[in-house]
């Protein structure tokens, strides 16, 4: 007799995170910006972010991408931070206001890796940034939470 598999549980969840950036290590300083943290894999339905304030650095050389922990741009390709100014949705490198049709890259991606913000080029000063994931969980212990 052949075994019956579940579905998976395709409820979508829904996390957010705010980052206000200061420069300071995981908060705008060249290298990672700690988003979420996914345990056990995840289906990322839909993830969205926009800007609140704009984002702000010294020398004009910073860039922000958003992605995973071993794929970095896996969402977002590195952006300059001079075009993430406030109320604009970054969906990808060319952020859009009031309204975008949302890109393949940010739904129906399954993960099972952290995702981050990566800083390059120069530390971001200023400026928030609010990012929303819309998740399902691919085993029974899978979990997405701000970090």
């Amino acid at each position: 007799m052949a075994s019956i598999i579940p579905p998976p549980d395709l409820t979508v969840r829904t996390v957010i995170k705010r980052v206000t950036f200061t420069g300071a290590v995981s908060l705008g300083a060249v290298g990672a910006v700690p988003l979420f943290t996914v345990t056990e894999g995840a289906l990322i339905r839909l993830i969205v972010a926009q800007v609140e304030e704009t984002l702000t650095d010294v020398g004009d050389a910073a860039t922000l991408a958003l992605g995973v922990t071993g794929s970095t741009s896996l969402f977002i390709a590195a952006t300059d931070t001079d075009t993430l100014q406030g109320a604009l949705l970054w969906v990808d490198t060319a952020p859009d206001n009031p309204g975008v049709a949302v890109p393949a890259a940010l739904k129906d991606i399954a993960i099972n890796d952290s995702i981050k913000a990566t800083v390059a080029g120069e530390a971001v000063t200023g400026g928030t940034l609010q990012v929303r994931v819309y998740w399902s969980p691919l085993t029974s212990g899978s979990n997405v939470v701000a970090a």
